[in-house]
């Protein structure tokens, strides 16, 4: 299975995300969000 380049772009920022633990970022949970419900909209 071979993923999609939304699907890529959403991963890479769940890990930027999470390597920032100790100053997360308010605007990139708010990205993840939004490209998680655009994937599952298609």
């Amino acid at each position: 299975m071979e993923l999609t380049d939304q699907e890529k772009e959403l991963i890479e920022q769940i890990r930027n995300y999470k390597n920032a633990k100790h100053n997360p970022s308010k605007t990139l949970r708010v990205l993840i969000v939004e490209l998680f419900y655009n994937l599952l909209d298609g």
